[in-house]
């Protein structure tokens, strides 16, 4: 594998064990490394001969923070770190995607995301469908998914061998002036910790590709997340889900509000993590287009005062409202 040549006196058989140690626990040596150049740093020194720095460096990447692989994988990376990645954060969907997105993935670690990924990463690889006439064999890896819905496979199959529909998607793709990696460059102060004015934001992101929104839900920051989870595009608003960066808050107001579809509470209603938190909890029994067959389970985890309140409210489904009257009844009969 190429490595930068400011990263070898780091990584090469030459260098101070205290120097490798370091680096492989993740502590500073001349300063802050970039998150790719980490990871590289990383991956290196997990083939180290010393079993002490192989060792720490293989616990280090494998816990290393979701939100700074996603920033690593928007910048220039070794195929081979590429799909170490890839296999050492599979349960985590946002960086999966984005391995599957960069132009520096090889063959082999796309195929393996394509017939593996559950369905709500394979939906949003889907729409990115530039990659599949890129590469068509990700079709063949795609019908081995047992996870993939049909009419998402029948969907890219049609289009591969719809001439003219094709034409259509390698024509919008010749439309943009710019090629390669920067295709799905997204704007920095959309993805900084900084507030965006909104209707900017709108502005930016209606020129956008289906890859860089995908992108940019993915990493953007609280700004973009805003926007982006109301997208009338299923995909994109899932991807804001998946967003390392989204915060509780987040997730409380998206369930509190009556407007949030059925598809981003079922999603989160997955979500062990936020189910963990009573608030949230709540508020997707509450909500009336959470699916009846995830609000009537939580009825069990409800505190008497909130499922009295359930009982009595004209705002969620009538079967929703009589089940919890019945599980009062049943408490005090008790």
């Amino acid at each position: 594998m190429k490595v930068r040549q400011a990263l070898l006196k780091y990584i090469s058989p030459t260098a101070p064990k205290e120097t490798k140690l370091k680096l492989a626990s993740r502590e500073r040596v001349d300063g802050p490394l970039t998150p790719e150049d980490e990871v590289t740093i990383l991956f290196v020194l997990a083939f180290d001969k010393d079993t002490d720095v192989s060792s720490a460096a293989r616990k280090s990447f494998d816990e290393y923070p979701p939100h700074l692989l996603l920033d690593a994988l928007e910048k220039k990376l070794d195929p081979a770190v590429i799909k170490r990645i890839a296999e050492a954060r599979q349960e985590v969907d946002s960086v999966r995607i984005m391995c599957f997105l960069s132009p520096w993935t090889d063959d082999e670690t796309l195929k393996t995301i394509v017939e593996t990924g559950p369905e709500e990463v394979v939906g949003v690889l889907a729409e990115e469908r530039e990659r599949f006439l890129e590469k068509p064999f990700l079709l063949d890896s795609l019908k081995k998914n047992p996870l993939a819905p049909y009419i998402l496979v029948s969907g890219i199959d049609d289009m591969m061998k719809d001439a003219k529909a094709k034409a259509l998607v390698e024509a919008e793709a010749g439309k943009r002036s710019v090629k390669g990696p920067e295709r799905l460059a997204v704007p920095k102060e959309l993805v900084e910790d900084k507030k965006v004015d909104e209707h900017n934001i709108y502005k930016i992101v209606g020129s956008m590709s289906m890859g860089q929104k995908v992108k940019l839900a993915l990493s953007g920051n609280k700004s973009a997340r805003e926007v982006l989870i109301k997208d009338s595009n299923k995909m994109i608003s899932v991807a804001v889900l998946k967003n390392p960066r989204i915060t509780e808050d987040e997730i409380l107001r998206l369930t509190s509000s009556k407007s949030t579809p059925e598809d981003l509470l079922r999603q989160v209603a997955k979500n062990k993590e936020w189910v963990k938190n009573y608030n949230v909890k709540l508020g997707i029994v509450s909500n009336p287009k959470t699916p009846l067959a995830i609000s009537v389970k939580m009825l069990d985890n409800m505190y008497d005062k909130d499922l009295a309140n359930i009982a009595r409210s004209k705002n969620i489904p009538s079967v929703l409202a009589s089940t919890a009257r019945r599980k009062i009844d049943a408490k005090v009969k008790k």
